[in-house]
This record gives C-alpha cells, sequence and structure tokens, in this order.
C-alpha cells in the first residue's frame, strides 16, 4: 500500500520532527512549499498521500474535494481559519488543530504586551533614546497594576493563563465568553461578564477568541465604543476578530491610546502601511507562540495525532474506494 503524509507547507525548517514520528511507521513524507490551493491539489494528486501537515495553505472546499484518497489532515496551531471544516466533515477527512502547545507562550506574550502598553514602555523608551530623559508630565503616566481592569475576550485555555499572569499583578480581571463555565472563572478569581459590559469595565482588553463566521469583526465600532477613552487592547489571536476601520478611528479620537498586535490583517505586513508607525502601535509577526519548546511540541504532536488517526482501520464508504474516488 502506498503509504504517504504531505507537508503541505511549513516554514519551521527540515521535517525531521515529522519524519521521526512517521517514518518507523511506514510512512514516506513529503515536504512540499504550497501556496495556494492549486498547489496543495498538485501535490496530493503526485504524491497520493493518506495525510496532510498544513500550516498555512488553503484548505478549501473545492481544495478538499480534489484530494481524493486523503483521509485525515492536521493544522500546525490552534486556528483552523484556513481549513473548511465543514466541507471536511462531508467528504469524510478528519480535520483537527493542534491546540495545546504554546498556550504558556501566547499567554507570556499577550501579557508582555499588555504591560509595555500600560507602562508605557514604548513611549519611555524612544523618548530616552532620543535624549529626552522625559519626567514626570512629559508622557502619559503609567497605569497603576492594582487599579487595573482587564478584559479577557474569550476564556479558553490561553485566556486562564493570561488571567493567572494578570492576577499575579494584582489586576481585576473579567472574561466574555458564553461557552465559559462559570465555576472555572470563579475558580481563576475571574469575573464572568457580556461583550459589551467586558468593553466598558476594562482599562485594557487582550483578545482570545477563535475567528468563526460569528466572531469576524466582533472588536467593532460599538464594542470599542463602550470604552473608556485612553483604553488598551491586545491581539495575539487572529486580526480578523478585529475591524480595523474601527481601530484606526479609536487610535484617532483618542478611545485607545495603545495597542499591541501580533497578528496583521494581511501578514506579512506591508512596510509602507501607516499603523505600523504608529508609536502607540506595538507589533510582533506572529511569534507570539514561538520557544524552541512550543515549536518541537506542535511539530511533534501534529505528526503524532495524525498517525493515531491514520492508524485507525478507514471506512471506505468515507476515506474513498481503491481507486481514490469519493462517494
Amino acid at each position: 500500500m502506498h503509504r504517504t503524509v504531505l507537508i503541505t507547507d511549513n516554514d519551521a525548517g527540515p521535517a525531521d520532527l515529522e519524519r521521526a514520528v512517521l517514518e518507523p511507521a511506514g510512512y514516506a513524507v513529503v515536504h512540499a512549499d504550497c501556496r495556494t490551493g492549486e498547489e496543495v491539489v498538485a501535490a496530493v494528486r503526485e504524491h497520493r498521500p493518506q495525510g496532510l501537515l498544513v500550516q498555512y495553505a488553503p484548505m478549501t472546499a473545492d481544495v478538499l474535494a480534489r484530494c481524493t484518497g486523503v483521509r485525515a489532515l492536521f493544522r500546525y496551531g490552534v486556528g483552523m481559519d484556513n481549513v473548511d471544516e465543514q466541507a471536511a466533515a462531508e467528504l469524510g477527512i478528519v480535520a483537527r488543530n493542534v491546540p495545546d502547545y504554546g498556550s504558556a507562550e501566547v499567554a507570556d506574550h499577550a501579557v508582555a504586551l499588555l504591560l509595555s502598553l500600560l507602562r508605557g514602555l514604548p513611549a519611555w523608551s524612544a523618548a530616552t533614546a532620543a535624549g529626552d530623559w522625559p519626567g514626570r508630565g512629559a508622557l502619559r503616566d503609567p497605569a497603576e497594576l492594582a487599579a487595573t481592569t482587564v478584559g479577557l475576550l474569550g476564556f479558553g485555555a490561553i485566556a486562564r493563563e493570561v488571567a493567572r499572569r494578570c492576577r499575579a499583578f494584582g489586576t481585576t480581571v473579567l472574561a466574555g465568553d458564553p461557552y465559559a463555565p462559570a465555576e472555572v472563572a470563579a475558580q481563576a478569581g475571574v469575573e464572568l461578564v457580556e461583550v459589551g459590559e467586558l468593553f466598558a469595565r476594562s482599562d485594557a482588553v487582550s483578545v482570545h477568541a477563535p475567528l468563526t463566521a460569528t466572531t469576524r469583526g466582533i472588536v467593532d465600532a460599538a464594542a470599542l465604543g463602550r470604552m473608556r477613552p485612553g483604553g488598551y487592547l491586545v491581539n495575539t489571536a487572529r486580526a480578523g476578530l478585529v475591524d480595523r476601520a474601527a481601530l484606526e478611528r479609536a487610535l484617532a479620537d483618542g478611545t485607545l491610546a495603545g495597542v499591541g498586535l501580533d497578528v496583521w490583517w494581511d501578514e506579512p505586513a506591508d512596510p509602507a502601511d501607516p499603523l505600523l508607525r504608529d508609536p502607540r502601535v506595538l507589533v510582533t509577526p506572529h511569534v507570539a507562540w514561538l520557544s524552541p519548546g512550543s515549536a518541537r511540541r506542535l511539530r511533534t504532536s501534529a505528526a503524532e495525532r495524525l498517525l493515531a488517526v491514520l492508524s485507525e482501520e478507514p471506512d471506505p464508504a468515507r476515506a474513498g474506494g481503491p481507486d481514490g474516488s469519493r462517494p
């Protein structure tokens, strides 16, 4: 039997970690560099894989329908916004993520952005480097952390880690998440509130929701308009959760005093984008998840979970017949 796993794309380097998991089980690993759906389809036709490991390649309904013989795919990461999960399910393709590889790292990064903004580090550093040696009154006073309320939009694993870190600084923590268990929030010392109340009461909001059709643009003009002037926004989740035009207006009218972003609307960001030059905007290049340990865990876990699925007996009626056809 032809046994192959195709890595559609992965910018982490050679596939040595994936091969260490899959090759002893009898799977050849092909590492491609697919940027488009057509490139994915061409690679699938050439190598006839049973499983896919996917990073950024678009796995749309059309692409998945043409991936004959593929039984499962795992995405390197938590977000599944480049994978049409409903289409995969209808085609009998198992499509899953790796939800638990870097929660601590993303939480660390979100809090680092948050603290940098609350304490005004970018502005103080820039002024000092320019030779100003600013004193009190020259710039916005840093926040008193114990008097700060931080709102978490979403209360999954990462947000819970953020809450634990924020609580250590003495901040009051709110969370807006209709699916979060009340007892989990209570144990974490976090108050669950409606999303509108979250924005109205928070000095800073950190975004930790998944990007879905329902949540796209959830941080919009109405949400930001509920914040008190001089608030802060941090997003280490997905750029599409934030309405960019609304964010720019909130910066212009003073609703937001600062923004920390690890995600951008079109990655990589255009160096000429004026928002990148706004001194109130602190940007990192989608690296919140990154550490040597998290990178290893992500790649190894994705390969191990894919192998576990492929090791199960396939259902011919769902996975396709001997010729790779689908029902």
